[in-house]
């Protein structure tokens, strides 16, 4: 009996097996191409990406203690100011006799020469226009730059909304680069 029902299913039989196994294989194979072009427009794109662009150059460039003070800063002009303020040789200065002070007075420098006829908050600035809050806000990692700048600027008696960063004098700006230090999470 059994191969009589054998022999009246046997083709019904065969071809839902063919059915089940054709389909099966159809599947596989439209998941293999899918994550094939998915795969290859991923490789095309990050190749489009990076055509023509150069490496970048870290900011950070690492020194050693014995590294040349001179070495380490762009603008020689600021060097020698440091160098004098500090009474240092500027030929023989090396980094291991570089306090945070110094640092510190070398960026307010920095500041004057390159910002100084920007405004210190962004709020009075033109568009793209490179403001002392927006500096601070980079160097320090938080967005408090522009209220630091506003409470010493108020505990001084000044607006700082009417001001430019040549406007402050070299020992404001240090203190200004401390508070905001002090104040961000930047690590310490």
């Amino acid at each position: 009996m059994r191969k009589e029902r054998w022999r009246k299913h046997k083709v019904i039989i065969i071809a839902a097996a063919a059915a089940l196994g054709v389909t099966g294989t159809a599947g596989i194979l439209a998941v293999y191409g899918q994550n094939l072009t998915e795969r290859r427009v991923a490789e095309e794109a990050s190749e489009s990406l990076n055509e023509g662009v150069k490496e970048e150059i870290p900011y950070y460039r690492g020194w050693y203690d014995s590294t040349l003070y001179r070495e380490v800063v762009e603008d020689q002009e600021i060097v020698k100011e440091v160098c004098t303020r500090y009474g240092l040789d500027y030929e023989t200065v090396t980094m291991k006799d570089i306090t945070r002070d110094m640092r510190n007075y070398e960026e307010a420098l920095t500041l004057k020469k390159d910002l100084g006829d920007n405004p210190l908050l962004s709020e009075n600035a033109k568009e793209g226009v490179f403001t002392l809050e927006v500096y601070i806000s980079d160097v320090y990692a938080f967005d408090g730059g522009g209220q630091v700048i506003k409470d010493y600027c108020d505990a001084l008696g000044l607006d700082a909304s009417q001001m430019k960063v040549s406007d402050l004098s070299l020992e404001d700006l240090i203190k200004i680069g401390e508070l905001a230090y002090e104040t961000s999470d930047h690590p310490k």
